[in-house]
């Protein structure tokens, strides 16, 4: 008895699998006679309907299934038929629901679609089949249909569709998903801020940090962002380490040549986001996209940068969204600021330097112009004479030494730290103008200083001056010999012979042209020879000089001083201008200080070259 149900059992399984294929076929060629313009649900419905009809034809008038019209089965077989129809479903049950998770992680829309196509969803006004509650059933979905009575003969719960047990696991996934990224997200940003506090160094003569920064927030869209910290802590670390360090012009070099390149890359590569609507079609694209595809490996759109390289994974320029914009300001402050603070520090260095180079040092210079009493009186000895001037030379020679060295020192430094030519002419031309307005304002101040013998000697020293900035050259100074014009013209005004002889034209314009009417007058009547005892200009010219200054109403007290300018000589847009791009976007190593745990993982698209799209 038992043998003879066996065999009718998996008789009746081998006409419930020809079922199947059947309903299937109906489902499919319901869906290509629906006529165009038809719902996807209502295309959804019919098929289904239409294959619960072929499953219909299965089952008898007293609902006993039938094989192809093969009469009922005893009682004994149908008991065994029902148990491993149960088995069979409940195996297609953990298919189904397995199949649907794996959809969900990767196609979270289509995913969807299929839910609420099986498990008895309406859209637009269609309303679920039975059929369909028989096949959410059997994918593991409740076997209630939103708006129809329960096909087991409960009552309905309601027009809305309950969470299912998948979605909510599909739910939970996603968002431990984004959880774990953004934990991971964290930690780099935690590397790289730490990486950050200690000098990375410099490849193929540019920047690692600003490099690494650019790429990183490249690489986490950051740029695109609403809403994002990571600017801010940059710009704190930065901010830190400049202020620490503020002495140490080596340090503010390293964050003047990092701060610099990065204003540069984002000048070059972002942009204020458009309010255009194909920007709203890209965001809303993007937002459809499931969180996996969106963060790891999803063609970049218009607009969007990724760090691949490759025809369709180059780089355009991105559309920076307002936390990137203004990190592009504060970059912008921190290059205003580091600037002046290193040349403020030169400056320091060098001011009590300059008294020596201005005037002979109090007992070389009275020995020297002892010296020079005698040699008129007829008295001294050739012997004291050299000695003094001698003594006065050394003197000098110290002083402009130990400024030269000074700036040896600096230029250095920025050459260690690769900053930028045009931001090092710029520095240098700003430190001589400063040596200048010094110079020049302690000549007219004090009559000591306005003597021959203190104008051969402040000659002397500029001409070593003069041999330095020739030695470094016009592309790393600049032309800091200009900067120096003043005190070289009222140097020369001092030691050049026949004064009284000298009309206004032939001073205002061959000897002295930049300097003004009432400095011309101030050195001429300041003048003394403490040499050669020669006079100064004629009684003629001081009156034309002394006329011109009342009719310009220019005489007051001091107009003749010189101003420091501390202004910044450049703009910022000019020396982006002059920078060029080489070796700004080559394959970058890793830095040992983010290669702890699995940085280098973490961080191997800095080994990627960057391209730029051609779209």
């Amino acid at each position: 008895m038992l043998q003879k149900a066996g065999a009718d059992v998996r008789k009746y399984q081998e006409e419930a699998k020809k079922a199947i294929a059947a309903a299937q076929a109906a489902t499919a060629a319901a869906g290509t006679r629906l006529p165009p313009g038809t719902p996807p649900a209502a295309a959804a419905g019919a098929a289904t309907a239409a294959a619960a009809a072929a499953a219909a034809r299965m089952v008898g008038p007293d609902g006993t299934p039938l094989a192809n019209g093969l009469p009922p089965l005893p009682a004994a077989a149908a008991a065994a038929s029902s148990a491993s129809d149960s088995a069979v479903l409940n195996n297609m049950r953990k298919q189904a629901s397995g199949l649907m998770q794996s959809i969900s992680s990767n196609a979270p829309g289509y995913a969807r679609m299929l839910q609420e196509t099986f498990m008895g969803g309406s859209q637009q006004g269609v309303p679920a089949s039975p059929a369909a509650a028989t096949a959410a059933a059997a994918m593991g979905g409740p076997e209630h249909v939103p708006g129809q009575h329960d096909v087991r003969g409960g009552a309905g719960v309601g027009p809305h569709m309950q969470e299912t047990e998948l979605e909510r696991k599909t739910r939970e996934l996603q968002a431990r998903q984004q959880q774990l990224i953004m934990e991971k997200r964290k930690q780099e940003e935690e590397r790289l801020l730490a990486a950050l506090g200690q000098p990375m160094g410099f490849y193929k003569g540019k920047p690692l940090a600003a490099l690494v920064v650019f790429r990183a927030c490249l690489q986490w869209r950051a740029f695109q962002a609403d809403r994002t910290s990571v600017f801010d802590r940059i710009i704190q670390v930065i901010g830190s380490q400049i202020e620490k360090q503020q002495d140490d012009n080596a340090c503010l070099a390293y964050w003047l040549t990092n701060t610099v390149t990065l204003l540069h890359l984002l000048q070059r590569n972002i942009k204020p986001a458009s309010g255009s609507s194909g920007g709203v079609k890209r965001v809303a694209a993007a937002a459809g996209r499931s969180i996996m595809g969106g963060l790891f490996g999803r063609q970049p759109l218009p607009g969007e940068a990724s760090i691949h390289g490759g025809g369709v994974g180059g780089f355009r320029m991105v559309e920076a969204k307002y936390p990137a914009l203004l990190f592009k300001q504060q970059l912008d402050a921190f290059v205003q600021k580091i600037f002046p603070m290193m040349r403020d520090n030169v400056k320091k260095n060098i001011t009590p330097l300059l008294g020596n180079c201005i005037h002979t040092p109090r007992g070389t210079g009275r020995s020297a112009t002892t010296f020079a009493g005698r040699r008129r009186s007829g008295s001294g000895t050739g012997a004291d004479g050299g000695a003094a001037a001698a003594a006065a030379a050394n003197a000098q020679s110290r002083a402009w030494s130990d400024i030269l060295a000074v700036f040896d020192d600096l230029l250095v430094k920025l050459k260690d730290n690769w900053v930028p030519r045009p931001l090092v002419q710029a520095l240098f031309k700003q430190l001589f103008s400063f040596v200048n307005v010094q110079l020049f304002n302690q000549l007219l101040l004090r009559r000591e200083c306005c003597s021959f013998s203190n104008g051969e000697y402040v000659k002397t020293g500029l001409a070593q001056v003069e041999s330095w900035i020739m030695e470094k050259g016009t592309e790393w100074v600049g032309e800091s010999w200009d900067e120096l014009k003043y005190i070289r013209q009222a140097v020369t005004f001092l030691v050049i012979g026949n004064k009284p002889r000298k009309t206004l034209d032939d001073i205002t314009r061959d000897l002295c042209p930049v300097l003004s009417i009432q400095q011309l007058y101030r050195i001429s009547t300041m003048y003394w020879d403490d040499k050669y005892n020669t006079e100064t200009v004629s009684s003629e010219v001081l009156g034309r000089m002394k006329q011109a200054m009342v009719e310009h109403s220019s005489s007051a007290s001091h107009s003749f001083l010189l101003d420091d300018d501390s202004t910044l000589p450049f703009a910022a847009n000019d020396i982006l201008a002059q920078m060029d791009d080489k070796d700004l976007y080559v394959a970058l190593p890793v830095p040992n200080s983010l290669k702890s745990g699995d940085g280098a993982a973490s961080f191997a698209f800095l080994e990627k070259e960057l391209r730029f799209s051609q779209m």
